[in-house]
């Protein structure tokens, strides 16, 4: 639009076309997990359009966070995480619990089964389960879509150890060692905390780390890109399945994580030249869903994890595509509506209390880097 700043490789605005679509497919995809159009154990057209890329959209929005990144001491890094994504995920945590109770009991009437299904969802946010395990003898539920922020906050901190740590030409082999050892893990043990996601998502943070620093999305590897869609897709329909993060399953090992991170920065350059070109009203309300992000993922993790979705799935068995369209419909529309709610609170509160809006300001511009 002629007299708005185009956005540069030095604003983090340029990567809301990116997440807002993200963030949509996401909510979609975890909706249609619930209903036979996304049933994995089969590969059809439809599962390969939801899954096959989804683990390289995850690594796509870890390096957009890494383009954010800067390196920090030690212990500043830690206590920034702590502070901009521990507390979210915290808060996520209890209000998931609270509304797991509430609901279920509501709806089944029976106290007893309500706080032994909550105990187990509250058990997989103290652990950090990425998903359902059994510790101490007894299952836990995973976290939800939590696990990207645990992940998200071990990678960052991981990232900032090893940059001050070691010297220039060894910082790659320390990436890659970490990767390693974080898939390893991830094959002989359900480790607590999202520790094995958060080892693995350190090359896609230091990709966008580096593509700040040497400009590399301004760089051509159109061929590359395509060469990583190809062999990911290959994967897929030789092996039967497709990449998983949350659950530590990668198709083809070490090489899917490095495709999946080749194929997300071939996503990134598209969405920004999309993003260049397409100036609408659509494309607005996309990069709006942006500026709610934090507020749509720990949303869209309480709404997940505690409303009891199996009972939709199970009205509708007869038409699931209707059911399908209408929970996501419901989902959306109960997300947006909570974080509209929650965002008059927030201005309310700075309209009483004017001291806060400059941490507020703070805050908002350091997430706005992941």
């Amino acid at each position: 639009m002629e007299g708005t700043k185009p956005r540069t490789a030095s604003s983090l605005g340029m990567f809301d076309l990116l997440k807002g679509v993200g963030m949509l497919l996401i909510v979609f995809a975890h909706t249609s997990e619930l209903y036979p159009v996304g049933d994995i154990s089969t590969i059809t057209p439809v599962t390969f359009f939801l899954f096959a890329y989804r683990e390289s959209l995850m690594a796509a929005f870890y390096i957009a966070s890494g383009y954010g990144f800067r390196k920090r001491s030690i212990g500043k890094c830690i206590s920034q995480q702590f502070k901009t994504l521990f507390k979210p995920y915290a808060y996520t945590g209890l209000a998931t619990t609270i509304a797991h109770f509430v609901i279920h009991y509501k709806t089944f009437g029976n106290w007893n089964n309500a706080v032994y299904e909550t105990y187990k969802v509250l058990g997989g946010f103290v652990l950090g389960l990425p998903h359902t395990a059994t510790y101490f003898g007894q299952e836990f539920f995973s976290c939800g879509p939590m696990w990207y922020l645990l992940a998200l906050m071990i990678g960052w901190i991981l990232l900032d150890i090893i940059l001050n740590i070691f010297p220039e030409s060894y910082i790659k082999w320390a990436v890659l060692g970490t990767m390693l050892l974080g898939w390893g893990i991830s094959l002989v043990w359900e480790a607590p905390f999202c520790i094995a996601q958060g080892m693995v998502t350190v090359p896609y943070l230091y990709i966008g780390f580096l593509a700040k620093k040497k400009r590399l999305f301004e760089k051509k590897f159109r061929p590359l890109a395509i060469l990583g869609l190809l062999a990911a897709a290959l994967g897929v329909l030789l092996t039967g399945k497709t990449d998983c993060v949350s659950l530590g399953e990668w198709t083809m090992g070490p090489v899917s994580i490095l495709l999946d991170g080749i194929v997300g920065l071939g996503f990134i350059v598209l969405f920004m030249k999309v993003q260049r070109l397409l100036d609408n009203p659509v494309t607005h309300l996309i990069e709006a869903v942006v500026r709610r992000s934090l507020y749509i993922f720990c949303i869209h993790t309480v709404e997940l994890t505690a409303v009891p979705w199996y009972l939709m799935v199970q009205k509708y068995a007869a038409a699931p595509t209707k059911g399908l369209w209408l929970q996501y419909a419901v989902s959306l529309g109960s997300i947006f509506l909570l974080c509209e709610i929650l965002l008059r609170r927030r201005d309310v509160m700075l309209k009483f209390f004017p001291a806060r809006r400059r941490h507020f300001a703070e805050h908002q511009r350091y997430v706005a880097k992941h």
